[in-house]
C-alpha cells in the first residue's frame, strides 16, 4: 500500500514537470533568458515538492500507526531519507513473511515492556549477593545443635554425679539408719500382700530351691515377696559393702517398674536395690556389673523391713546384656 501511494506522488510530480516543460517550450519561442530562469525555478520546485511530500507522508504514516512494516522496512525508508541527498544506492530490505513481525517496534529499538519485565525479575534477586537474613543459616544451626548437645551432655554428667553422690550417702548411712516405725512397717506389709496376690513368681532352672535367703547377713530383716524373680535395667552405682555383699542400684526397665515401691521412690530415686552375697559372687553365671551396664538379674524379691524398700537379695544370677 505504501509503495502505491509513493508511486502516486511520483506520478503527480512527473506530471507537474511535464506541464512545466511544455510551458517552457512556449516561452523559449519568446525569450531564451526568461525560459532558462523558469526552467531552473520549475525543477527546484518540483524536487523540493517531491521530497517534502514523500517525507511528510512517511512520517505521518508512522505516527498514525498505519504502517505495518517490520523493523527492516522501517530502517530502509529511514536510510532513504537520510542518504537520498548523497545518492547512495540502498538495497531493498528482506521482508519477513511472519505475520507477527508487524507487531515489532518500527524504530528497531528494544521493546520497553520486555526490558521492564527483565528488570522486575532481576529486582527479586539480592543485589548485594549476601545471604538473605530470613533464610536459615545452616552454619549457625549446626553450631547451635553442637552447643545444645554439649550442654545436654554436661547436664547429664552433672545429674549422674549427683545421683551417685546421693546413692553413696544412702549406702554409707544405711547401717546406722533408724528403722521405720512399726506402724509404717505394717502399712508397707499390707501393700506388699496386695502386690504378691497380683503377681506370680518365676519357676525354672534360673530359680533356687530351699532357703533362698541363705548367705544374707541380715536375713532376719528380709520379708520374701516371691522366692524367684527376674528384672532388667541399667546399673547406676556399685559398691562392695563391709559385710562382703556386692551392692548396686538398678534403674528398672519399664516392664519391671512394679518391683520398686514407694519407699524406693522416696529413698533410692526409684531404683531397685540388688545385693550379691559373698558365696554367690564367684559361681557360674554370675557377672559383677559395672556402672552403666545393662543387665538381666535373677534373685529373691524381698522387702527390707527396717528400711521399707524392695530389693533383689540375694541375687544369684546376673547376665550382662
Amino acid at each position: 500500500m505504501i509503495c502505491l501511494n509513493y508511486f502516486k506522488i511520483e506520478i503527480r510530480n512527473a506530471f507537474i514537470t511535464f506541464v512545466g516543460l511544455f510551458r517552457l517550450m512556449d516561452m523559449m519561442k519568446e525569450n531564451r533568458d526568461r525560459a532558462a530562469c523558469f526552467l531552473i525555478l520549475s525543477l527546484s520546485i518540483v524536487l523540493v515538492t517531491s521530497q517534502g511530500t514523500s517525507n511528510s507522508y512517511l512520517n505521518k504514516s508512522w505516527a498514525d500507526g498505519s504502517l505495518t512494516l517490520n523493523n527492516e522496512i522501517a530502517k530502509y525508508f529511514i536510510k532513504i531519507q537520510g542518504n537520498s541527498e548523497n545518492g547512495l544506492d540502498i538495497p531493498p530490505p528482506v521482508l519477513s513473511q511472519d505475520s507477527d513481525s508487524t507487531n515489532q517496534n518500527v524504530s528497531g529499538l528494544p521493546d520497553e515492556t520486555l526490558s521492564s519485565e527483565a528488570d522486575s525479575n532481576s529486582t527479586n534477586q539480592n543485589v548485594s549477593g549476601l545471604p538473605d537474613e530470613n533464610e536459615p543459616n545452616e552454619t549457625n544451626q549446626s553450631v547451635e545443635t553442637e552447643d545444645q548437645i554439649q550442654n545436654n551432655q554436661e547436664i547429664n554428667v552433672q545429674n549422674k554425679i549427683q545421683i551417685q553422690q546421693r546413692l553413696e550417702i544412702i549406702i554409707s548411712e544405711e547401717e546406722g539408719e533408724i528403722p521405720l516405725p512399726q506402724e509404717e512397717q505394717n502399712k508397707i506389709e499390707s501393700e506388699d500382700q496386695v502386690v504378691v496376690r497380683e503377681h506370680k513368681g518365676l519357676t525354672g532352672p534360673d530359680c533356687r530351691t530351699g532357703n533362698v535367703l541363705a548367705g544374707a547377713s541380715n536375713e532376719k530383716d528380709l520379708r520374701i515377696l516371691t522366692e524367684c524373680q527376674d528384672a532388667t535395667g541399667t546399673v547406676m552405682h556399685t559398691k562392695k559393702m563391709d559385710d562382703g555383699d556386692y551392692k548396686f542400684f538398678l534403674n528398672l526397665d519399664e516392664k519391671f517398674k512394679f518391683l520398686a515401691n514407694e519407699k524406693n521412690n522416696q529413698k533410692t530415686d526409684g531404683f531397685l536395690v540388688v545385693e550379691i552375697v559373698p558365696p554367690d559372687q564367684g559361681i557360674q553365671g554370675m557377672y559383677l556389673p559395672k556402672e552403666g551396664d545393662h543387665v538381666h538379674v535373677w534373685g529373691a524379691w524381698v522387702t527390707d523391713e527396717p528400711k521399707g524398700w524392695h530389693e533383689l537379695h540375694p541375687a544369684w544370677k546376673v547376665v550382662n546384656e
